[in-house]
């Protein structure tokens, strides 16, 4: 009597990929040197890549925007210059650009695309949440360019921003000169030997008036061109840097070097057969 058949099992793809698998890892094990050349000659191509990677200059100002008050000095107010999106408008202007193109003798392209404007951390006043130290940097291939752009840049910022603080001063200074007139007039007729009691009394009324108008339009100036105006806190200079990460170059191709590497030893058979054949 014949034995009966085994029953078939049918196919289990489950079980096919687990011997796939295990068959992978055996090859890559076995042809481990492929994986290890791979990964070193990827890494030394990205290495001398990097190298060959192109150089540009970078420069950065640093601006104070300034604090303008009221015109009593003492209440903080806001406005264009509190606003540090201000200074990304004016340096990304078009007519901004070709003013500073034209003085630095360059085309406006060759810096345009390199601008950029940040807010520095940790300088921001509680009072008015505003952000008063924002950079500008200007990246481009040539180091005399990007330090005259970057300059350029921040003095037509500040130029743009400093009309109220400048107003303020120029005031001020009126008020100031009026009051050294005042002070030389009256000290002139306070000299006079025939001058009497009386006129002398009320004389050095005015006096004092004067000198302590004179003392707060001072203070008073000295706030507006030391705090409320903008000025460029520290000037640029270029600097170079690497347009291509030299770490990350090295990585990248390591990685690529090494996923060939394993393609290598998981076809080596394939391709041997055919060479052989």
């Amino acid at each position: 009597m014949t034995a009966p058949a085994p029953p078939s099992r049918g196919f289990d793809p489950e079980a096919e990929q687990e011997v796939d698998f295990a068959r992978y890892v055996r090859l890559l094990a076995v042809r481990w040197w492929l994986l290890a050349a791979g990964l070193v000659v990827g890494a030394v191509i990205g290495y001398l890549i990097s190298l060959s990677g192109t150089q540009v200059y970078k420069a950065t100002a640093t601006l104070y925007l300034g604090q303008p008050y009221t015109a009593g000095g003492n209440t903080a107010a806001v406005g264009l210059q509190t606003n540090p999106a201000a200074v990304s408008q004016v340096i990304h202007s078009a007519l901004v650009d070709g003013a500073v193109a034209q003085k630095c003798k360059a085309a406006a392209k060759q810096f345009r695309k390199g601008i950029s404007t940040a807010q520095v951390s940790g300088s921001t006043i509680a009072k008015t949440a505003t952000n008063p130290l924002v950079t500008v940097s200007v990246q481009t291939r040539h180091a005399k360019v990007a330090e005259c752009a970057a300059n350029a840049l921040a003095d037509q910022a500040v130029l743009r921003l400093a009309a109220y603080a400048d107003a303020k001063i120029a005031n001020y200074q009126k008020e100031i000169d009026a009051d050294n007139a005042s002070i030389s007039s009256i000290q002139t007729a306070l000299a006079k030997p025939d001058i009497s009691v009386t006129d002398k009394l009320l004389l050095q009324t005015n006096l004092r008036t004067n000198q302590l108008d004179l003392l707060q339009a001072t203070q008073f100036l000295q706030q507006a061109k030391q705090i409320e105006r903008p000025k460029v806190l520290t000037g640029a200079a270029a600097q170079k840097v690497t347009a291509r990460s030299r770490r990350n170059t090295v990585v990248i191709a390591a990685l690529i070097g090494l996923i060939l590497g394993a393609i290598a030893a998981l076809l080596w058979d394939r391709v041997a057969a055919v060479l052989r054949t």
